[in-house]
């Protein structure tokens, strides 16, 4: 029965294998001769010293002529082996050393047994001894075949050899029962040339070297759990049997194999322990085949995070397709992107795996790539499933997920860098911040500047969504004694995002203004009236006093003023707080109205050109400049004429005339 075997073979074995059999071919082609032969186990036998080793050689004339005197013999490669250490028999007759065969008739099959005898003179380097078997004919070897002595104190085997159990199938956790057999095959010699079996006291061990997913137990004490069969020594003759329990307890590839046994011995004899001995492969073997079924593993999916601050982001994942069922088989990819958000695009995606060998996989990448103007925070997800071909129940599915951080950044503007106000008043600088980061974000507003214009910002933290902007404003307090032109210096507006690093700032400064404030008043004791005299000069003095922040220059002038009336100035450079007077001279002349009240007053304009002040009234009256006027004496005259009326006449005009003349004085 033909039986399918893992066999692993000592070197020198394999090299004989080789060669083990060879046909003789004259030239001619018109004859042929095959010699092959078959041991216990292939061409291996097994025998311990005194013991035979039995083979069982097969001859044929696969030519067409006769071949005469054929003879067959053994050779070995060491000289402490001889061919009297063979016994040939046709089961008619028997030869020691030799086989002949008189007349090999064409077409014709022959069988002999060859029985090799392991005699204590004999050298043993190795437990497995090379044997040729030689067919020759007159003087050329006509066919030859090689096998092996193994030169050992037991066998072991599985107990149906040389048949074989059943393959039984296996599914995962099923187990089936077997036997397995060790014989104690030694012998030793009698004088009468004959033999008994003898005890041994080898180590001897059969163990599964184990194949993964199989498992092999037993519930012999002389089982181990790990190291399989133990026996230390053997009686003579003896056999030993364990019964073996085979279970399937992983994955294995579906389809026959088998559980091959490795059985070896130690010699406790040996005072340096000697070498192991390894039984071929072969004898201790249990034919087993595993139910095919399907599975599938994924990997490589898992969270990523993407930073966008600098430009769009790509997120790949290397993809893994895991065939973990024990056949062949191709699984179909299906994909679910119904969660990755608008704008953010993936690449290319298979759909199938194509046809994954047992225990093998298929790996692909794929990318998602995030655009530069996610928000912080969005999630976009996609699935992946993998389904069997084989059983469209064997699903496995992952999941791939992307987080956008968060980045930060801040622009900050504001309507003026410097604004200036009266000495006393509040400026307000309106500021605009911009969240130039993809998430909301709380920002610390400070601001640092003399504290003596009690600079301040409306907030103390400002909340901006992304993208978006705020405004809050700086308010600075100009001191009510600062002069005109008075700066603050810079004062800085910080503003700080919540990252603790992102930041910006910018420089503003205030500045007092001018303020034009004059005042004028009468020299103390002045009513600001005066009483001149026609054709004489009186001078008017008004005191000026600049109670501004800064220097003026005043532009003065007469309002409502007489022409006889002028200022000793019409410019004026008065500093703060400076009081300076004002001289108003009064020359009326005789045109000047006796009795009247010529009322007036003085205006001034500050630098500003705007700013007008006025002076209190300055009221002038006129009196009438006197004169002396000549005593005229008065002569009388005589007149030749009586009348009365021309002396009255000269009487009257000569009181006008003095009248008028004291008017004029």
């Amino acid at each position: 029965m033909k039986i399918s075997r893992r066999q692993t073979l000592p070197f020198v074995a394999a090299v004989i294998m080789l060669v083990s059999a060879f046909t003789f071919a004259p030239a001619s082609g018109e004859t042929g001769f095959t010699v092959s032969a078959s041991g216990f186990y292939n061409n291996y036998s097994f025998a311990s010293h005194n013991g035979t080793a039995t083979y069982t050689l097969n001859m044929e004339n696969t030519g067409d002529s006769d071949i005469n005197d054929v003879v067959i013999t053994s050779e070995f490669q060491h000289n402490s082996w001889f061919p009297d250490n063979v016994t040939f028999s046709d089961g008619a007759s028997e030869e020691i050393g030799f086989f002949a065969i008189e007349t090999f008739g064409a077409g014709t099959t022959q069988q002999i047994t060859a029985s090799v005898t392991v005699g204590y003179g004999v050298q043993v380097d190795y437990p497995e001894v090379p044997v040729t078997f030689n067919a020759d004919s007159g003087s050329s070897t006509i066919g030859s075949t090689d096998v092996v002595v193994v030169v050992t104190n037991w066998i072991a085997y599985e107990s149906n050899y040389p048949d074989t159990p059943e393959a039984e199938v296996f599914s995962i956790g099923e187990n089936h029962a077997y036997q397995l057999t060790v014989d104690n095959i030694a012998v030793v010699k009698n004088p009468d040339n004959t033999t008994s079996p003898m005890a041994i006291k080898d180590a001897i061990q059969v163990q599964y070297p184990g194949i993964s997913g199989w498992s092999v137990t037993s519930d012999d004490e002389t089982w181990h759990p790990f190291y399989g069969g133990q026996l230390a020594g053997m009686n003579a003759g003896a056999s030993k049997t364990w019964d073996v329990k085979v279970e399937l307890t992983g994955t294995v590839k579906a389809g026959p194999d088998v559980i091959n046994f490795q059985a070896s011995s130690t010699d406790p004899d040996d005072p340096m322990g000697g070498m192991p001995y390894y039984q071929p492969y072969g004898l201790s073997v249990i034919p087993v085949s595993a139910a095919e079924f399907y599975g599938v593993g994924v990997s490589g999916s898992g969270m990523r995070n993407a930073d966008v601050s600098s430009g769009p982001s790509i997120q790949d994942w290397n993809v893994g397709i895991q065939n973990n069922g024990n056949t062949e088989d191709t699984f179909a990819l299906t994909w679910d992107v119904t969660n990755v958000p608008l704008g953010w695009t993936l690449s290319a995606l298979p759909n199938t795996s194509g046809e994954i060998g047992w225990q093998g996989s298929y790996n692909f990448d794929v990318a998602m790539t995030v655009p530069s103007d996610a928000l912080a925070g969005t999630t976009g997800t996609f699935a992946m499933s993998a389904v069997s071909a084989g059983n469209n129940s064997i699903i496995a599915t992952q999941i791939f997920e992307v987080t956008v951080d968060q980045h930060y950044g801040v622009f900050l503007a504001v309507d003026s860098n410097s604004m200036q106000a009266n000495p006393g008043s509040i400026v307000d600088f309106n500021f605009a911040l911009s969240n130039a980061g993809n998430g909301e974000d709380t920002f610390s507003v400070s601001i640092e500047g003399p504290a003596y214009w009690s600079p301040v910002t409306s907030v103390s933290n400002l909340t901006v969504a992304a993208v978006s902007d705020g405004q809050f404003l700086a308010s600075v307090t100009i001191p009510e004694d600062r002069d005109a032109g008075a700066e603050s210096g810079d004062i800085v507006v910080t503003i700080l995002s919540s990252d603790g690093e992102t930041t910006a700032n910018m420089t503003i400064s205030a500045k007092a203004s001018q303020v034009f404030d004059v005042s004028m008043e009468h020299t103390s004791g002045s009513d600001g009236k005066v009483t001149i005299i026609q054709d004489t000069s009186k001078q008017v003095i008004m005191n000026v006093t600049n109670n501004g922040n800064g220097v003026d220059t005043l532009s003065l002038k007469l309002v409502d003023a007489p022409s006889w009336a002028s200022l000793g100035a019409t410019s004026l450079d008065i500093g703060r707080g400076q009081t300076i007077p004002v001289i108003v001279t009064l020359s009326p002349d005789t045109a000047a109205l006796s009795g009247k009240e010529y009322i007036f007053k003085i205006e001034a304009t500050s630098l500003d050109e705007e700013s007008e002040w006025s002076s209190p009234y300055i009221t002038a009256e006129i009196e009438i400049k006197e004169t002396e006027v000549p005593e005229v004496e008065e002569e009388v005259v005589e007149e030749e004429d009586d009348s009365p009326g021309f002396g009255i006449l000269v009487s009257l005009l000569a009181f006008t005339f003095v009248v008028m003349n004291r008017r004029k004085g």
